[in-house]
């Protein structure tokens, strides 16, 4: 089987860009591959073999991209973790990743050393140097040969719903979603990608630099998300992917439909995109954000439509090759508009047109036994998600099996109630949770964010609330926070927030 990087291999123009950095260096597709066959065969002197895992703890540059597709060249599985995990939450990640080598930040090496047991470690800088570019190479090719199925990289998920669980992803499951989002966006080799988001998530991970490296474009990689400077940088590239939070601190910079101008595409993921945002960036920017969905285990499975209507508050519809149904808890599809569990199956096929031989079409969990796999039915991986279908088939996403409250026997899907306060004059961000109740079991509390200087009112916003939810879905409670706990992707953290208000109705 041919991996990941050869499959992407005959897009690339050997002088074409691959990729620059905020401080001029330029690297071209022939670079790329020098440097990923170098690192390769140091990675194969170290005594890794395929299917040997390589953790790697360092900071975003073109070293850490670098990094990444040597270990697909040498069919070595690729850990990427957060380097800035506390060794509380790093130890264990490690433990369960078992990895043959750690590569981290020099600064980072103590700890990573205290931490990784008996893996050796090596430390990679963001200038390439570090005890990784002392190894003596192996003779032999970079590229080995990768039996069907063969993973290629391992994807912890976040744990704020739990232990974290490693995604195992699969080569040609891999390809075949870079292929489908690629093509739905029109992507061309003419493409230049402004990136800021981590390396260690699939955002920015796959979901952009497989979408580049699948058509032979290229990237400008920031070292961090800072709004200024990505303002400073878009008038030189043609697509921008971010997350919510970032378009809101956007919002903030002066000189925004300037610097957006010459932009084709605005792309938002890996959180809920509210309604304000959407609109304030219509309004400020000139351009409508594409919102998309997906999970680590599937990838992206939908996204508003490039060429047609692009609708606030939904997630689209399904990229080609994803099949998507709603359920009820038998398994039979609902309604339309009626919100339902979602199963997510995918039609993709291999370069010969036939099924992913040998692969699977999701990921798996590393090291879980079977009941702890994905919940597979008929082909389809039940994601847990809440959404509803509309008539015309726009999806929207109001929330997950395991975040459902059942208050007085009613189900209430926290997003609902979130997007319902998200549309009220005044408030940034919404976070909808439950809390224990002596009557109801448990009641539907409420968190707001206000708009920077904003005056809200919670009997107010209670009241204005009354006209669009039914009254078992109002919140009992509503708590006005400067600032909600996000997770650095923005993804509201309910369960810090239920937490932090357990007790509220005890003491009433």
């Amino acid at each position: 089987m041919q991996s990941l990087y050869g499959t992407f291999q005959p897009a690339w123009r050997p002088g074409g860009t691959f990729l620059r950095t905020a401080d001029g260096r330029c690297w071209t597709y022939a670079d790329l591959d020098t440097q990923t066959a170098r690192l390769s065969l140091r990675l194969q002197g170290a005594g890794l073999v395929p299917g040997n895992r390589l953790a790697a703890v360092v900071e975003r540059s073109e070293w850490n991209v670098f990094l990444y597709l040597a270990c697909l060249r040498a069919g070595i599985v690729y850990v990427p973790l957060n380097p800035r995990l506390t060794p509380p939450e790093l130890g264990p990640v490690l433990a369960d990743a078992a990895p043959g080598l750690v590569v981290c930040d020099p600064a980072l090496e103590p700890t990573v050393r205290r931490l990784a047991g008996a893996a050796p470690v090596h430390t990679l800088d963001r200038a390439g140097g570090g005890t990784l570019a002392a190894l003596p190479a192996a003779r032999g090719a970079p590229d080995a040969t990768l039996p069907p199925g063969h993973p290629a990289a391992i994807i912890f998920t976040s744990g704020t719903s739990g232990r974290p669980k490693g995604v195992l992803m699969q080569h040609a499951l891999l390809a075949g979603k870079a292929r489908a989002l690629a093509g739905a966006m029109d992507y061309s080799a003419a493409d230049r990608l402004l990136h800021t988001l981590p390396l260690y998530h699939p955002h920015g991970l796959f979901m952009m630099l497989h979408c580049v490296l699948s058509i032979g474009a290229s990237l400008l990689l920031l070292p961090r998300f800072d709004a200024a400077d990505v303002l400073r940088h878009l008038p030189q590239a043609s697509v921008f992917s971010g997350v919510p939070t970032m378009y809101r601190r956007l919002l903030d910079e002066p000189g925004l439909r300037a610097a957006a101008a010459g932009v084709r595409l605005f792309i938002s993921g890996s959180a809920p995109l509210p309604r304000e945002v959407f609109d304030a960036f219509d309004r400020q920017a000139g351009h409508r954000i594409v919102e998309c969905w997906g999970m680590s285990e599937t990838m992206t499975n939908t996204a508003n439509p490039l060429h047609g209507e692009r609708r606030a508050g939904s997630a689209g519809k399904p990229l080609p090759g994803v099949e998507l149904r709603v359920v009820d808890a038998a398994g039979e599809l609902v309604a339309a508009g009626v919100p339902g569990v979602l199963e997510v199956g995918f039609a993709t096929t291999d370069d010969a047109g036939s099924k992913l031989a040998g692969g699977s079409l999701f990921g798996s969990y590393w090291q879980r036994p079977a009941a702890e796999q994905p919940r597979v039915r008929d082909g389809r991986m039940v994601t847990g998600d809440i959404g509803v279908l509309d008539s015309d088939g726009y999806l929207r996403i109001v929330g997950r099996t395991s975040e459902v409250i059942i208050s007085g026997g009613y189900n209430i899907y926290p997003r609902e109630v979130e997007i319902a306060l998200e549309e009220l004059p005044g408030i940034a961000r919404a976070a909808a949770f439950a809390v224990p109740h002596p009557d109801y079991g448990e009641a539907v509390v409420a968190a707001i964010e206000p708009v920077a200087g904003a005056a809200v009112q919670p009997a107010e916003v209670l009241a204005s609330l009354r006209s669009r939810l039914v009254g078992y879905k109002l919140p009992k409670a509503l708590f006005v926070e400067q600032a909600l706990p996000l997770t650095e992707l923005g993804k509201v953290q309910r369960a810090v927030l239920a937490k932090a208000h357990a007790h509220h109705f005890d003491r009433i």
